[in-house]
Parts: structure tokens; sequence; C-alpha cells
């Protein structure tokens, strides 16, 4: 009874909804003009057409633009492929290896003109001629040394290592040459210490003690040093002189435990005396230090050896 007295305002009202057909998308909104119907289609979007552009300039002109999934022009001109092609066009794998051979005449090419100016270059520095007698040297520098191989006109080789900064000598060995029928002769090490062969149990039947002394040369920028290791005598015991009958550095105790003559051919190369008052020696941590100083004319033989190798020097 109380909805029965309710005024009819309060009734639901009818809804047209023939209203929302004309409703279109905001992207279709935009392209209408004012005036027009809900139900008219836009107008086709058509670019500007571009003033001062030919077929004959540098640019391309509108026709010969290609078009775009819109049909619209876009700004890359046409045949751009075409004129950055290095080779002819052609299909399959025929690009790269035409590319690849032209890279090749191309690397030929620059090798060429590297050697030729090498052979250019070495003509330009005047070149001093080989006399019969003198040894063949080679240098090579890696690993932070200078390495000269020297081969002697008897045969004989000789291999020093250099410091590459401080052009001191860090390792020396000397091979005599190997006579017709026999063994290949094995490596003296006259600077240096040769590389210990590895114990083999089942070859080897006795092995050196690790406590025997331990004889090595280790020269430093002003002296001749040799180092007796694993003499753990007192400094008394040992004499230390030389015999000048034989040109060798004499080191004896007197309790008749070791006993060594060192021979120094440096001096003998370039015909040097040696003299008592360059020689000294000191005893510590049960090592035996000898040193003889370096006399001038051996000095000045390895830098000459140095100059000679480093005209002839590859670096690897």
């Amino acid at each position: 009874l109380k909805h029965a007295i309710l005024p009819q305002r309060w009734s639901a009202m009818p809804i047209d909804y023939s209203k929302f057909d004309s409703i279109e998308d905001s992207d279709d909104e935009g392209a209408k003009r004012p005036g027009s119907s809900a139900t008219a289609s836009p107008a086709p979007f058509a670019p500007a057409t571009r003033v001062g552009t030919s077929a004959g300039s540098g640019r391309a002109s509108a026709s010969s633009r290609a078009a775009g999934r819109g049909g619209g022009e876009t700004l890359e001109p046409a045949g751009l492929d075409e004129r950055l092609k290095i080779v002819g066009p052609t299909t399959g794998n025929a690009d790269m290896d035409r590319l690849a051979s032209q890279l090749e005449m191309w690397g030929a090419k620059a090798a060429e003109e590297a050697a030729a100016a090498q052979q250019h270059q070495q003509q330009q520095q005047p070149q001093e001629p080989r006399k019969p007698g003198e040894p063949q040297r080679l240098c090579m520098k890696s690993d932070g040394r200078k390495k000269i191989h020297t081969t002697f006109p008897d045969g004989a080789e000789m291999v020093e290592e250099f410091d590459e900064k401080t052009d001191v000598l860090l390792v020396r060995k000397v091979r005599k040459a190997a006579t017709l029928g026999s063994k290949e002769p094995e490596w003296v090490f006259e600077v240096g210490q040769a590389p210990e062969a590895a114990f083999d149990p089942h070859a080897d039947l006795m092995r050196a003690s690790a406590s025997n002394p331990i004889f090595l040369r280790k020269d430093t920028p002003e002296h001749f040093q040799w180092r007796i290791r694993n003499l753990p005598y007192p400094a008394d015991v040992y004499s230390v002189t030389v015999d000048h009958e034989k040109q060798e550095i004499v080191v004896r105790t007197s309790n008749k435990k070791y006993y060594k003559r060192i021979a120094v051919p440096d001096l003998a190369r370039v015909g040097v005396k040696m003299q008592d008052n360059l020689l000294a020696w000191k005893h510590q941590h049960n090592t035996l230090i000898i040193s003889y100083t370096r006399p001038p004319e051996v000095v000045e033989q390895e830098q000459k050896v140095l100059r000679e190798a480093g005209k002839s020097a590859v670096a690897i």
C-alpha cells in the first residue's frame, strides 16, 4: 500500500540505446572536420609534396622514394643498398666469397708494400762487410731478456741471456762442435744454474744428496760472482787464491772437506790476466761468495756484442 501511493516521478525512466551507435574511437575523432556527421569516414593522410627535389639531383624525388606500410612516403632514398655494396649483387654464398677475395687482394697488396718499405730501409742502412773469421750472431728479445746465439767458425756454439733493461748477463752456456759419428755434446753452463734432471726411481739407481755443495755463477754489473752453497764450515777454514800459472781461482779448506778450481773464460777471451787485488770473498749463511771485479776490457766486449746483435734483433 505504501508503494502504491508514491508519485510517478520515481518510476524507472526508459533508456534510448540508439545514441551509443554514433560513438567512435578517440583516434578517429581527431580526423573529423567540424560539422561532419558521426558516420562520415575520415580522409586518408596525404603528406605534403616536397619542393625543390628532382630525379637528377643528389636527393631522391618523391616518386623515387619507397612507400611505407601505410602507403605514405618514407625518408629513406631508394637505391641506398645498391650504392653501398662492395661487390656485385649475386645470390647464395657468392657474396661472401667475393668479399673474402677482395679482402685477400687488399691484404696481399699491403704485405707487398710493407716488405718493399722494409727492404728499402735495409738498403739505406750501411752494412759493414762481414769478415771471414768472425762468428755469426742472432739476437731475439722475449720475456724481458736479450737472447744471443753465437756460432763460431769451428762449429762451437754459445747462448747468452742478458737482462733487457740492465744488460746484466744472466745465463751463458757453451757447446763444442760435434764430430762425425759422435754423440752431440752437452751444454756447459758458465753463468747461471743448469736445470736439474728429474729423478726417475725406475731408471736411476742413485740420487745426489740435497746437502751436497752447489756451485753456480751469478754475475752483478760490477763483478763476476760465484756462489758455493751448503758449506757449513767456519770462515777461517777457507782459502781463496789465484793460480797465475793456470789463470784459475783455487778454493780449498784446511779440513780437507772441499776443493774447487774456477776458470774465468771471460778473461781468456779478451786476453786479460788475473790479478790478486781484484779478488774478494766472504762466507755467510752457509754460502761462500767469491767476487772478481770486471775489467774494462770485458765490459767493452760485452757492449760490443750487444750492439752487433741488436741490429738483427727479433722481438717475440
